[in-house]
């Protein structure tokens, strides 16, 4: 069985609609058609635990063996973070602020992971994640930097800037001063890498990858969140 066919069976093995589901992960019913149907063939690590979480299901149940891509504590962390996703996509929580779960003391320190949602027509996933402040290189914060982010995806590599690398970023909420740069953002709550820019109308959020349409949102919309620019990057 595809991955999409052993999501589709756990979904109906529990008497759950595929709208439901849909509804409980935070993408649109048609989205989560393209990965049961194979169109989408590589949903991603978040995207399955979420659907995991969301019909009560462990992630050996979908996948055919998690082990193989995860080791115990990266399980751990997206045991955390699926969590954290399945109280973030509730109805009661619908419209409030992003809170980011706290570290637990005695652990190894571990960046906050912001799960993959889907927008209108297309599928994306995270770009970055926040790392700690105190990783931020004394070169970086002469030029303002105050936050850094590590790469996890591909939609940046025509700007040299590809996983695992580090993001050094000024944060601005000053979109305007933010145009024709890379930038740090968020889009219905989750971290993006593009290069901003304008139609006069719109906010265009561009890829540098190819197959990575651009995203266009409005600026005063609640989907979108301006974090930051890039000033920086390092190869780890």
């Amino acid at each position: 069985m595809t991955l999409g066919e052993r999501i589709r069976a756990a979904i109906d093995a529990k008497n759950k609609s595929h709208a439901w589901v849909a509804e409980e992960v935070g993408m649109t019913p048609a989205a989560l058609s393209n990965i049961l149907t194979g169109v989408t063939h590589d949903p991603g690590f978040f995207t399955v635990l979420a659907i995991a979480r969301a019909i009560d299901e462990p992630l050996s149940a979908i996948a055919d063996d998690p082990s193989i891509f995860w080791t115990n504590e990266e399980l751990g962390r997206l045991r955390e973070a699926g969590e954290w996703m399945v109280k973030r996509t509730t109805r009661e929580t619908a419209g409030s602020m992003l809170e980011i779960p706290p570290r637990r003391k005695g652990r190894a320190r571990q960046a906050a992971i912001h799960p993959a949602v889907a927008s209108p027509g297309v599928e994306v996933y995270p770009d970055a994640f926040e790392l700690l402040k105190k990783r931020i290189p004394k070169r970086f914060t002469k030029l303002k930097a105050d936050a850094v982010f590590s790469v996890r995806g591909e939609s940046m590599t025509g700007e040299n800037i590809h996983p695992t690398d580090l993001l050094y970023v000024r944060r601005t909420r000053a979109t305007a001063d933010a145009i024709g740069q890379i930038v740090v953002c968020s889009v219905d709550d989750m971290i993006v890498v593009k290069r901003l820019s304008t139609d006069g109308r719109n906010l265009i959020l561009s890829s540098a990858h190819p197959g990575h349409e651009p995203m266009t949102v409005d600026e005063d919309s609640s989907r979108f969140r301006l974090i930051g620019v890039v000033v920086g990057t390092s190869r780890t």
